[in-house]
């Protein structure tokens, strides 16, 4: 009996201390899981029209509780007006995705955003003359920039893709805290990163393995001082396509680069 009473005030104290406890995390985890796997409908965020001809295209993609007016849009119309040369004989598109809907949750937009971004790709690879593809993305928008890329490379890897991460997180559904990191870059001709080194959001102040990380954190002017380090990346980004600094790969020069490898940071200043 004495045997017996002590595996029985065992049994206890281990479903006490133990099993109980873990309850509630564990319906917390399932409910968390079962909402951003949810399926969903992006077609408004990925119905955009497609031109037939394009032979190059440009897209960017904002991040958490973000819209794309805070530099998206501005991107988008710099890229057009400022072209690289070896890009203007082209017929090109410029695209700024608004995806607010499903961006405006932490756990959400991960998830929602690499799905977003595999429809994007799948229709990009419908279009027949399309040639190259310069994708950029800001904190959980990197994860539309990733789908994009995957998927596209999937059905045809003869497209040239360029992606371009600012301020990149790398929590993935809110518990692949390295996901990012693993991921960004890795399906890619070219990729490059831009970090503030201040910033404390997981994976968006570190080099990327598969990109040239350039550390932007020393270029903020006192004009710029009231932008947050988490936005830095993006008005920098901004300022430097403007003035031609970041490299553009499709038909580029990208030659400055070969002294550089990735998985390492360049402190710019």
């Amino acid at each position: 009996m004495l045997n017996l009473t002590k595996y029985n005030l065992a049994r206890l104290v281990f479903w006490w201390l133990v099993i109980i406890p873990a309850i509630p995390f564990i319906l917390v985890t399932i409910g968390i899981s079962v909402y951003v796997y949810w399926p969903r409908d992006y077609s408004s965020v990925i119905d955009f029209s497609v031109a037939e001809n394009i032979e190059y295209i440009t897209l960017s993609a904002h991040g958490v509780n973000d819209s794309p007016r805070s530099w998206s849009d501005e991107l988008q119309h710099i890229m057009a007006i400022d072209s690289y040369p070896q890009l203007q004989p082209l017929a090109k598109q410029h695209q700024s995705i608004n995806w607010q809907h499903y961006s405006d949750n932490v756990f959400l937009c991960s998830v929602a955003g690499k799905k977003i971004g595999l429809e994007i790709g799948e229709r990009l690879a419908k279009a027949p003359n399309l040639k190259a593809v310069h994708a950029v993305g800001h904190s959980c928008g990197s994860f539309i920039i990733l789908g994009i890329c995957e998927r596209l490379k999937s059905i045809n890897a003869n497209v040239l893709i360029q992606t371009t991460y600012l301020d990149p997180v790398s929590v993935y559904s809110g518990f692949f805290w390295d996901y990012g990191i693993e991921h960004f870059g890795s399906c890619a001709d070219f990729t490059d990163n831009y970090i503030d080194t201040r910033d404390t959001v997981p994976g968006s102040n570190i080099p990327l393995p598969n990109a040239f990380t350039f550390d932007v954190t020393q270029l903020q002017t006192p004009e710029d001082s009231g932008v947050p380090p988490h936005a830095w990346p993006t008005r920098y980004y901004l300022n430097a396509y403007k003035q031609q600094y970041v490299p553009v790969f499709y038909l580029g020069n990208v030659a400055a680069l070969q002294g550089l490898k990735k998985g390492e940071s360049v402190v710019l200043n």
